[in-house]
């Protein structure tokens, strides 16, 4: 399960950095950097007549179980759930990430990041609540990278899967579907 990632305004890649710039640009002071946490408002990603905006939006769909945050969605079974089903056809999101956090099994704190990604995408999806545009990551099956730390992780991919996943439905089911990359793991 992905309850915290990192998006961090000390990347050297040029997307990221071009991402940085719009948001301090249109949103000056509306989203965190650093650690994300649940209830944080992050910049995301999300397509609009074909184009693709970077915009605040907040960690979690409210109103789950005892006034918590739901914070993801498995990937493979959100297309069956009434409270997925719908923003998974229509409003799909993007999480840029230079890494996400997990605690092992002696409770340690490990920050995964792909050397082959400089960025990492965490897919999600989004909705409106309480006049606010929210967002849940969604998961998968752990793949051998990451199983010995946590069986799930973050649906993850490169730059060139971004507009597709964000514009085509068929395209995002073949990505959801995809292979997960490599990751490197460090404690934090």
């Amino acid at each position: 399960m992905c309850g915290r990632y990192r998006f961090s305004e000390d990347s050297h890649d040029a997307k990221m950095l071009a991402l940085i710039r719009v948001m301090e640009r249109k949103y000056p002071g509306r989203y965190k950097t650093g650690e994300i946490f649940p209830g944080d408002t992050a910049p995301a990603m999300l397509a609009r007549e074909g184009k693709i905006l970077a915009v605040p939006a907040r960690f979690g769909f409210p109103g789950f179980r005892d006034g918590k945050l739901l914070l993801n969605a498995r990937a493979e079974t959100a297309a069956e759930k009434r409270l997925f089903a719908e923003s998974l056809r229509e409003r799909r999101i993007v999480l840029p990430a230079t890494g996400f956090y997990e605690w092992d099994s002696e409770k340690t704190k490990v920050l995964f990041t792909a050397e082959a990604l400089p960025v990492l995408y965490l897919c999600g999806l989004w909705t409106l609540a309480e006049g606010q545009l929210c967002f849940v990551i969604l998961t998968r099956g752990a793949n051998d990278s990451m199983r010995p730390t946590h069986d799930r992780m973050p649906v993850i991919i490169g730059e060139k899967e971004v507009r597709p996943y964000l514009t085509d439905p068929a395209a995002a089911a073949e990505i959801l579907a995809s292979a997960a990359p490599t990751l490197t793991r460090q404690e934090a």
